[in-house]
């Protein structure tokens, strides 16, 4: 018994000595990656684009040719490769109301798989979505325009000092010793899907946090990850709604 005290004891001291802080991961975006442009071309534009083609760009004056409907893709990036995802009936029907507002934009319309055929890049294991695959797509579905977006994840678990008393046994039902977070970041960009001129970007974000037992962390972080992407995604489509606007208002002026 004595010696049950003295572990109990010392598991005391070490837990109220060590409350726990981890910061969080930057949540990273897909869309920063090369592959996604597609290696190869993308080294090729990186040396040989000058300061004239680089004034050339900026001085294009591309506008959507509308009215026209609006094609959607939601991508996932595992490693060097962008894979296409399904977006789900809700997530759609957001879009779609975004699009509703717009009288120059006749509908959504979610990017199919099945018109779209998997790019070989250079490295020798991958294949992946490449912005040119999703236009050639976008095209095939007859949609002036193309918004792909991205959602990044990242979550972290933290004890706070009243974890000490988690020895305890029953303090892991009540004692609330966990501090969870978990944070979303998407990000989207709208293109012509004529040039792949990008006409604007939009970024939504949700940080949430919890202070529960440890016996209900596993509950709360799963709650935490399924609440943060939702609120993320309206956060993303009011920004959307704005610049899709925005595109509109400076297409319709020009005709």
């Amino acid at each position: 018994m004595r010696g049950m005290a003295c572990v109990i004891a010392a598991s005391a001291l070490m837990l109220g000595g060590c409350a726990t802080h981890h910061a969080m991961a930057p949540a990273a975006s897909g869309l920063s990656r090369a592959e996604f442009l597609g290696p190869t071309k993308a080294a090729m534009l990186e040396k040989s684009l000058t300061d004239g083609d680089i004034a050339t760009t900026l001085d294009a004056d591309v506008r959507a040719k509308l009215p026209t409907s609006i094609a959607v893709a939601k991508l996932n990036f595992d490693y060097a490769c962008a894979s296409l995802q399904t977006i789900d009936a809700e997530e759609l029907k957001g879009w779609e109301k975004v699009a509703a507002e717009q009288s120059l934009i006749t509908g959504i319309q979610p990017l199919s798989g099945l018109a779209m055929k998997p790019a070989q890049t250079e490295t020798r294991y991958s294949t992946g979505v490449t912005l040119y695959g999703l236009r050639t797509a976008a095209a095939k579905q007859k949609c002036e325009l193309l918004l792909v977006y991205v959602q990044a994840d990242t979550q972290v678990e933290n004890w706070n000092h009243a974890a000490v008393l988690y020895w305890t046994g029953v303090g892991l039902l009540i004692v609330p010793g966990t501090e969870l977070e978990h944070k979303t970041v998407m990000q989207a960009i709208l293109v012509d899907t004529r040039t792949g001129t990008i006409l604007g970007t939009a970024t939504g974000d949700s940080h949430l946090k919890r202070t529960t037992p440890a016996a209900y962390a596993g509950i709360e972080q799963e709650n935490l990850a399924k609440r943060a992407p939702e609120e993320s995604l309206k956060d993303l489509q009011t920004a959307g709604r704005k610049l899709l606007s925005q595109v509109v208002a400076s297409a319709h002026a020009a005709r």
